[in-house]
């Protein structure tokens, strides 16, 4: 019997060992492939910040005034409220 239990935890341990190697074989390629996708896909770079430029001689232009809208149309008049019924409400059940 005691064969038994040495060789389950022989076993247990192989498995073990070869889990955390295959894990960290796992994160080796994850970390490989990021790697390479990085240098393959740079993404964006950020722009170079821009410079103050010095005051121009030239005058800037100012937009038009804004001039407000006046409508024509007049507001449409508020619907009646809803109206109640004298017929009872109708129930509906799930039963047979």
């Amino acid at each position: 019997m005691s064969e038994s239990r040495a060789d389950r935890d022989r076993a247990l341990q192989r498995l073990r060992r070869s889990t955390t190697v295959v894990l960290a074989g796992a994160g080796a390629l994850v970390a490989a492939f990021a790697a390479l996708a990085a240098k393959a896909l740079p993404g964006h770079h950020a722009a170079p910040a821009a410079r103050p430029q010095a005051a121009s001689k030239a005058p800037r232009a100012t937009p038009p005034a804004l001039v407000p809208v006046q409508s024509a149309a007049t507001p449409a008049a508020p619907a009646s409220p809803p109206v109640q019924s004298q017929a009872p409400p109708v129930v509906v059940s799930g039963g047979t």
